[in-house]
């Protein structure tokens, strides 16, 4: 009787418990992950899950998407708990406004979060009228917007949720970043600790304030749930990278400028069509500059031209520098960390380069090699006369007989050289610079 006893205890105690549902944002904050936290979020919503923790380490990413999950969280009816990890991982630009917005923020050890400010076009701070001077004034007013709107939305998301007001204006207007025993002190985030199973037992009997009310966490025991993106997801937040646009950019168009140059092996063709189509999809999603994109297909451009004007490389060193400069002009304004890193910028260019400088080499050379084949390959060849006479005749060159012509009298066996080809008809010269006039005389 006992036995049955204790299992059923066992057995109530298990039912009793919750499973918590993972999410897990490692990278840029794009319409991928954006709709991975949104419905993760929802999900946990219609499971009636005691709480959803996401495992975050981001370096920033799309201010859209940011906004996406901030609303996702702010009006969670599930406690969101956002936890920076593992040790050596942050919150940077976006990561900030989603760590701040969570109903509990945490941190693990040797972990950081900060440097929310936004950035221009070429990766520079964008300041309050007047900090930069070289700017227009219309440039000046658009970045003082954009600075005065974030540090606003900062402000209500660290009010709503308790947090360092402080901190909040200091991360997006002098991008501060601090460390994890520092946010715990400047009341940034909640908890500082070490792994999940640790995570779990603190959030037990915690309360927070959700969009359905006031709700006491109950989470000793409960069992973890991690979910992973589905395979749209994944699609969405791989193409959401900025340098995997520009890798797939570069690849499609180096597809079909070897496509053009060699016409018949389909497959460059058809692989760098499907890169742009990529190219294309991407780009639907993600916020660009039109300018950046047309520059780099100029440079492409530039490495055609190189193969048909020999610029002994100024055309290649041309299209290098507009592939850089594309490459940096090619994302939009109002984000916090969405650019190219220079390195892919580099590579890509490099790469690109090197190859329009060896197709132009080679095709250089078969210009200036002579003609192998045809008509026009019989110049210069060396044969004789099968048929002799005066101004025509037969010759074999090449092991092929010819209908030929030449000046004078030529015998049968004289050996003659290819000087032009006219209509299928050789013009040969005899090897020998005299040419007999007279008739040819007749052997005994």
């Amino acid at each position: 009787m006992l036995p049955f006893l204790l299992a059923m205890m066992i057995a109530a105690l298990q039912a009793g418990a919750g499973v918590i549902p993972v999410l897990t944002l490692d990278g840029g904050v794009d319409p991928g992950s954006a709709d991975y936290l949104v419905s993760g979020i929802e999900q946990a919503e219609a499971d009636g899950a005691d709480a959803v923790i996401i495992v975050m380490d981001t370096p920033g990413g799309l201010l859209s998407s940011t906004r996406e999950i901030v609303q996702a969280q702010l009006g969670a009816a599930v406690p969101v708990v956002v936890y920076i990890s593992p040790s050596g991982a942050r919150a940077g630009s976006a990561g900030v406004f989603i760590t701040m917005a969570a109903h509990v923020a945490v941190m693990a050890p040797g972990t950081t979060i900060g440097a929310a400010h936004p950035v221009d076009l070429l990766g520079g701070g964008i300041g309050p009228k007047g900090e930069d001077e070289e700017e227009g004034a219309g440039d000046e007013v658009m970045q003082e917007k954009i600075l005065n709107d974030t540090l606003a939305w900062s402000r209500a998301i660290a009010e709503q949720r308790g947090r360092s007001i402080e901190f909040a204006e200091a991360a997006v207007r002098t991008s501060e970043s601090i460390t994890d025993s520092e946010a715990l002190e400047q009341n940034v985030v909640d908890l500082v600790v070490a792994d999940l199973a640790t995570l779990v037992e603190q959030l037990d009997g915690r309360v927070v304030q959700t969009s359905s009310g006031e709700v006491t966490l109950n989470t000793s025991g409960s069992s973890l749930s991690h979910k992973g993106m589905d395979l749209r997801q994944r699609v969405m937040h791989f193409l959401g990278d900025p340098n995997v646009i520009f890798v797939l950019l570069g690849l499609g168009l180096l597809g079909l400028y070897i496509e053009y140059h060699n016409p018949g092996l389909i497959v460059p063709g058809v692989l760098g069509a499907c890169f742009l189509i990529s190219v294309a999809v991407a780009l639907s999603i993600v916020p660009f500059n039109v300018g950046g994109l047309i520059l780099v297909v100029v440079g492409f451009a530039l490495f055609a031209l190189e193969v048909w004007i020999p610029s002994y490389g100024a055309l290649t060193i041309g299209g290098v520098l507009c592939l850089v400069l594309g490459g940096i002009l090619l994302f939009n304004v109002q984000e916090f960390d969405l650019r190219v890193q220079l390195s892919t910028l580099i590579t890509v260019a490099v790469l690109a380069g090197l190859l329009a400088l060896g197709v132009g080499t080679l095709v250089l050379r078969s210009h200036k090699r002579k003609v192998a084949t045809g008509s026009e390959g019989l110049m210069g060849d060396e044969g004789e006369v099968t048929e002799g006479g005066s101004g025509k005749g037969w010759v074999v060159v090449d092991g092929a007989i010819w209908k030929a012509a030449w000046s004078g009298e030529l015998q049968a066996g004289t050996a003659v050289r290819v000087v032009a080809v006219k209509r299928l008809v050789l013009h040969v010269e005899p090897l020998s610079s005299v040419l007999t006039n007279e008739p040819p005389t007749e052997q005994a």
